[in-house]
């Protein structure tokens, strides 16, 4: 039997251990930032695009998103395709995204960079290839304003800081196409893509409360 004079302690302990439960399996809180993808526009760098077939099903299944775009942007003969998720079940994004958006391509490892002009922007960097094409795709992923530069270090700081707050929406940017080159990653398309729809959701966050600004990556 647990002294009378531990009763405080105890009970005080069981409280505490109680708020992560009540956030997250009955309240089941997140934290809205009022951003969207939507707000990339159609025509980005000057290439116009039109929307792929992908469906909202699939997007909802696979990542579990229903904020989401998925459009091919036409830049001379060649296409670029970029996608862009934002979801609460962060791990869904972070955790090898490309094996669900990339499908059919034969996405590889090419390791991470940054983006070109923007080394705050860490990229993970793929190289694709389809029908005896060769070609590049890049993503990156934001999280509370910051790019994240290693998905396993996120884990642990995140994982622990949400089991006292509600969650916040990760989102993933990801470009690819089949003429660009690793070599060359500056010039690829799909690093070009990339960059003009960070620039453009940036700017949605801009003259707003600087908690949902965008700051460097961690």
């Amino acid at each position: 039997m647990i002294s009378h004079r531990f009763a405080p302690i105890v009970a005080a302990l069981l409280a505490l251990a109680l708020i992560p439960t009540v956030i997250h399996s009955y309240r089941g809180l997140t934290i809205d930032d009022g951003l969207t993808v939507g707000s990339i526009p159609d025509v980005l760098a000057g290439m116009p695009s039109r929307p792929t077939g992908r469906k909202a099903p699939w997007v909802v299944a696979n990542l579990a998103s229903t904020d989401w775009l998925e459009r091919t942007y036409r830049v001379g003969t060649g296409e670029v395709r970029l996608f862009a998720a934002r979801s609460y079940d962060a791990k869904r994004l972070y955790h090898h995204p490309e094996l669900a958006v990339l499908r059919g391509l034969g996405p590889e490892s090419a390791g991470r960079a940054g983006l070109p002009g923007r080394p705050d922007v860490p990229i993970h960097v793929l190289t694709t290839a389809r029908a005896g094409q060769r070609g590049v795709a890049v993503y990156t992923l934001l999280y509370g304003g910051k790019y994240i530069q290693s998905p396993i270090l996120f884990q642990m700081r995140a994982s622990a800081a949400s089991l006292f707050s509600g969650r916040k929406p990760m989102t993933l940017f990801m470009a690819s196409d089949l003429t660009g080159s690793i070599q060359q990653l500056e010039r690829a398309p799909s690093v070009t893509l990339l960059g003009a729809a960070i620039q453009a959701f940036e700017a949605e966050a801009q003259g707003e409360d600087p908690a949902r600004q965008i700051r460097p990556g961690v």
